[in-house]
C-alpha cells in the first residue's frame, strides 16, 4: 500500500541522514558507503502490516462492491486471487535481523514487538494454506528442506508466542514509564496501545478457531477466557480510538486509492446487492451515509432529493450474480448506488484498518454467545455495533434504537449467533482487510450468492490458499507428504479442507 510505502522510505532517508550526520572521518574511512548496523526501529517500521484500503479489488469477493465498467464487460471471479506465498519467512528472516539489531542497540522492546510478528507471519501463512514449516523453519543451511508441521502444532506454537509477548510488553512497560517506541506507524510510540492490539489480535484468532473450541491441545476457550478475564494483565481496546488504523491525507504517498486522481473509479465502483440489502433489511443508518440514492431514483423526483435521499428505496445494489452485460445495462440506466460522494470521493476517506476495537467486541460477543465465557454477550454485541456506528459518524439516538429494535437488538440461539455474524459482516465492510473472507468461511454467514458468471465451479468459494507452486520442485518430498496428510491426495486443491475448518 502507498502510505506505508511512503512511510518506510521517509524513515529510510531519515535513518541513513543521521547515520551520515553521526560518523567521523575514521568511521568513514572504515565504511565509507554503507552503514554498519540498521537501528531495530527501521527494521520494525518495514515490518508493520500494511492495512487495504476500501474499494480495493480486496473488498469484491464479499460483496461489499463489485466493478461495473460502462466501456466494457467486467467479469468478477470469486476463486481468482488464492495462491498462496510464503514470503512470511522473508518476514520471520527480517525480524531475526530486527532481534540482533535490539541486542546491538540495548532495545528490548523490539525483541518483544518480534514476537508478535513472528506468531502473525506463521499464524497468516498457515489460515490461508494449512500445515506449514514451523519447527524446522529458518534452519536455512543445516535443514534446506523443512518438514511442515501440522496445522494444531503451529497454532500452539503461535499462540504461545503471542501470549509471551504479551506478558514480556506488559513487564516492559511496567518497568520503562513514558518510554516511546520508534519506527511506529500506528500508535505515534504508545507501547500500552500495542500492548491492547497484541492481546485483541490474539482473540481474532482464537475466534477463527471456533471449530476446534474443544481441542485439549489448543485450548482455544481457556486462551479466550484468560484474556478476557483478566484486563489487568492482558489489556483490551476500549474504544474506536484504540483502533489500529492509518488516516489518509492529500499528499502523495498518503492517498486512498478511491480519489479523484482517478476518475474511472467514481462511475465503476458500485455498490453489491448484497451489502446494500442487508443494510437496508436491518434499517440501518449507515446506509444513507456509506451511499448515494441511485441516479435512476433521484431522476424519478427531481424536485425533493432530500427526500429521495431519505427513502430507502432509492438505494440498489449491482446484483453479482447476474451476467456482466446485463449491469452494464442498469449501470448507464442509474439503476446502482455509488459510494456517498461527499464522504468518499476525496483523497482521506476512512482510515484503512489493520485491527479494530469493534472486531474485538464482537469477538468477545460471539465468545459468550457460545458459552466460553461468563461474559454478557449482550453488551458487546452492543458495544460492537455501537463502536461501528460512531466510527461512521451515526448519530447517538439513531444508535440507541437500532440496539433497541427488535429486528436488530441482540438475541440468543442459533438466529442470534446469524445476526452477530451479520452485523459483523455490515462493520467489516470496505476495512479490515482478509477479515470478511475468514469469518465467511468458518460460518457461511453471511450466506453470499454465487453463479457461473463469478466460480467457475461448483464448490464456489474456495477454502484455502495452494501453497506456492515453487514447493513441488525445490521441498517436493514434505510438500507432497503435507498434501497426503491432509486431504489424502496429492493435490494442492483449494476447496479441500484445511484442519481448522473441519468439525
Amino acid at each position: 500500500m502507498k502510505i506505508m510505502k511512503y512511510i518506510k522510505f521517509v524513515l529510510l532517508i531519515t535513518v541513513i541522514s543521521g547515520l551520515h550526520s553521526c560518523l567521523d572521518y575514521e568511521e568513514l574511512r572504515e565504511n565509507p558507503n554503507d552503514p554498519t548496523s540498521v537501528p531495530p526501529s527501521l527494521i520494525f517500521a518495514n515490518l508493520t502490516p500494511n492495512v487495504t484500503t476500501s474499494f480495493t479489488d480486496s473488498y469484491i469477493s464479499m460483496q461489499y462492491h463489485i466493478w461495473v465498467s460502462t466501456d466494457s464487460e467486467y467479469n468478477i471471479n470469486f476463486r481468482s486471487g488464492y495462491g498462496g506465498s510464503f514470503g512470511g519467512y522473508s518476514d520471520l528472516r527480517n525480524i531475526e535481523k530486527m532481534n540482533e539489531a535490539a541486542d546491538a542497540n540495548s532495545a528490548p522492546i523490539y525483541r518483544i514487538l518480534g514476537k508478535f510478528y513472528a506468531a502473525r507471519a506463521y499464524i497468516e501463512m498457515t489460515r490461508r494454506m494449512g500445515d506449514i514449516p514451523f519447527s524446522q523453519s529458518l534452519m536455512d543451511v543445516d535443514v534446506p528442506r523443512p518438514a511442515y508441521d501440522t496445522q494444531q502444532k503451529v497454532y500452539i506454537g503461535a499462540l504461545d508466542m503471542l501470549d509471551e509477548a504479551s506478558r514480556e510488553l506488559g513487564d516492559f512497560i511496567a518497568n520503562n514509564q513514558g518510554y516511546t517506541l520508534a519506527g511506529d506507524a500506528y500508535y505515534n510510540g504508545q507501547l500500552q496501545n500495542w500492548h491492547k492490539l497484541i492481546n485483541a489480535y490474539t482473540l481474532r484468532i482464537l475466534i477463527s478457531l471456533s471449530k476446534k473450541a474443544n481441542d485439549a491441545g489448543l485450548n482455544v476457550q481457556g486462551r479466550f477466557a484468560a484474556i478476557v478475564n483478566n484486563p489487568n494483565q492482558y489489556p483490551l481496546f476500549q474504544s474506536i480510538g484504540d483502533n489500529a488504523e492509518l488516516d489518509y491525507k492529500n499528499e502523495d504517498g498518503f492517498k486512498q486509492t478511491y480519489n479523484p486522481d482517478v476518475a474511472v473509479y467514481r462511475q465503476s465502483v458500485n455498490y453489491a446487492s448484497t451489502y446494500i440489502d442487508m443494510l437496508k433489511g436491518y434499517s440501518d443508518p449507515r446506509l444513507f451515509i456509506v451511499a448515494d440514492p441511485s441516479q435512476f431514483a433521484l431522476d424519478a423526483n427531481p424536485g425533493n432529493p432530500a427526500a429521495v435521499a431519505a427513502d430507502p428505496n432509492s438505494y440498489a445494489g449491482a446484483d453479482p450474480t447476474v451476467s456482466p452485460a446485463e449491469n452494464v445495462t442498469l449501470r448507464l440506466e442509474g439503476r446502482f448506488s455509488l459510494p456517498n460522494e461527499e464522504k468518499y470521493w476525496n483523497f482521506v476517506g476512512q482510515p484503512g484498518v489493520w485491527m479494530s476495537y469493534w472486531e474485538q467486541e464482537f469477538c468477545i460477543a460471539e465468545a459468550a454467545h457460545r458459552g466460553w465465557i461468563s461474559a454478557n454477550a449482550n453488551d458487546h454485541y452492543d458495544n460492537a455495533v455501537r463502536a461501528s456506528m460512531q466510527w461512521y459518524g451515526v448519530e447517538s439516538d439513531a444508535i440507541d434504537d437500532y440496539l433497541s429494535a427488535p429486528s436488530s437488538n441482540y438475541i440468543p440461539g442459533d438466529a442470534g449467533l446469524t445476526r452477530l455474524l451479520e452485523q459483523k459482516y455490515l462493520a467489516f465492510a470496505e476495512n479490515s482487510g482478509a477479515e470478511p473472507f475468514f469469518n465467511f468461511r468458518r460460518t457461511n454467514v453471511p450466506d453470499l450468492p454465487y453463479s457461473d458468471f463469478n466460480v467457475s465451479t461448483d464448490p464456489g468459494y474456495p477454502n484455502r490458499w495452494s501453497y506456492p507452486g515453487s514447493e513441488n520442485s525445490d521441498n517436493p518430498e514434505n510438500y507432497l507428504a503435507a498434501l497426503n496428510r491432509q486431504f489424502g491426495v496429492e493435490s494442492d486443491d483449494i476447496d479441500f479442507l484445511i484442519w481448522e475448518l473441519k468439525d
